[in-house]
């Protein structure tokens, strides 16, 4: 784990310099949770990556594109430093009952990626330049099915993008922008069939004796034009 963290705070130094060789920036891996709300002169960047697992209990494999990976940036224009808290979300395995989070294996060239997307945010953020698009991940084996919300470490911590929006990339989920409760049917059926109106049997009277009032009259001022 340390080696790998090793990894990710070179390759941000190496990224972070061909942009801005003149300023400091540090990067540093947050163990703890981060707190849900953020300080002042700080800023949030969230990204969802590709990563493998194996369970410490079983060794049981598995992998997921939906691996939550933090970043809390904190800018100083004046002293032009710079400082970065990354916190990465395990997942638990869904064979062993009381297995705990893992922490996720992401490849170089993914490490790569996330943190050529961070550097890029970090220049539009703190430095009002160009934004480029996100590079996504690189997927390395196909996958099926929902994210399983119910063994991620950020879903039950509520930071997960996943549980906010009800959506992945590998979700399957149909999508509807009307809520999970209300389905598309019945709110076209909604819109289509008129509202009916219950009316009073005196009013209902009223508006017949007014509508046979209004044709004679018009019958006799047709038989006074034509005589």
């Amino acid at each position: 784990m340390e080696k790998d963290m090793e990894v990710w705070k070179e390759e941000f130094q190496k990224r972070i310099q061909e942009k801005k060789p003149w300023h400091t920036w540090a990067l540093s891996v947050d163990k703890e949770p981060p707190p849900h709300t953020l300080l002042p002169g700080c800023s949030q960047y969230q990204q969802c990556a590709f990563a493998r697992f194996q369970c410490s209990l079983c060794s049981r494999h598995w992998a997921s594109a939906q691996v939550c990976v933090l970043f809390h940036i904190h800018w100083s224009q004046q002293e032009r430093k710079g400082q970065v808290q990354m916190s990465i979300f395990g997942q638990k395995c869904r064979k062993c009952p009381r297995a705990p989070f893992e922490v996720p294996e992401f490849t170089g060239e993914n490490i790569s990626r996330v943190l050529n997307n961070l550097v890029s945010y970090i220049l539009k953020r703190c430095y009002r330049e160009g934004f480029h698009s996100e590079l996504p991940t690189i997927v390395e084996i196909p996958l099926e099915g929902p994210h399983d919300s119910v063994n991620c470490e950020a879903c039950a911590q509520g930071i997960c993008a996943k549980s906010r929006t009800g959506l992945s990339k590998t979700d399957n989920d149909e999508f509807s922008q009307y809520g999970s409760h209300t389905s598309l049917t019945s709110l076209f059926h909604s819109a289509q069939m008129p509202t009916q109106i219950n009316l009073d049997p005196k009013v209902c009277g009223l508006l017949v004796c007014c509508l046979f009032i209004i044709i004679v009259v018009i019958i006799i001022l047709a038989l006074t034009v034509w005589s």
